[in-house]
């Protein structure tokens, strides 16, 4: 009995070979590290990209926010929207036929305590619907608290944007 236990412990089938994960470790680490390295590169780039339109000229102190943007694309009908500092009124001037033209006061749309400013083309206003092209807005500023109220000169922001049909 013990010889039949002997060679039975001898005639014991090896453990198979462990499997190696990768069939070339070496490829592996180099295709990882290269994802890696293009990765980064990336994101860096993607941080460096400078996306604004170099010919855009700051805002000045007195206005916030303008809509359209400078140099932006709009529709026929998009509102004008100027947002001014909220010590601030004003009024909206766009150029037709080559001077600039003041929208009356009850087509415009004013939030007095944001200071915003706004006109939006439409039936029945002076501008029923902006040309394609480019178009010319000025904004007229002063103060709330002017006691002669509008000023002989202003401070002004002027900006264009286009229209497409």
């Amino acid at each position: 009995m013990a010889d039949q236990a002997a060679s039975a412990t001898r005639t014991r089938p090896a453990a198979p070979a462990r499997r190696r994960l990768f069939q070339h470790p070496g490829r592996v680490a180099v295709v990882a590290i290269t994802a890696v390295v293009v990765l980064n590169l990336f994101v860096v780039l993607l941080d460096k990209t400078d996306t604004s339109s170099g010919d855009a000229k700051p805002l000045p102190g007195n206005v916030t926010a303008v809509s359209p943007a400078p140099g932006s694309i709009a529709g026929p009908v998009d509102t004008v929207q100027v947002d001014l500092d909220d010590s601030l009124t004003g009024v909206l001037l766009i150029k037709q036929n080559g001077a600039y033209v003041e929208v009356p006061e009850d087509q415009l749309d004013r939030v007095e305590g944001l200071s915003q400013i706004s006109f939006r083309p439409g039936p029945g206003k002076e501008i029923t619907r902006f040309q394609p092209g480019t178009v010319d807005v000025a904004v007229l500023s002063w103060s709330k608290t002017a006691p002669t109220g509008r000023p002989a000169h202003p401070d002004s922001y002027a900006w264009s944007f286009s229209v497409k049909a």
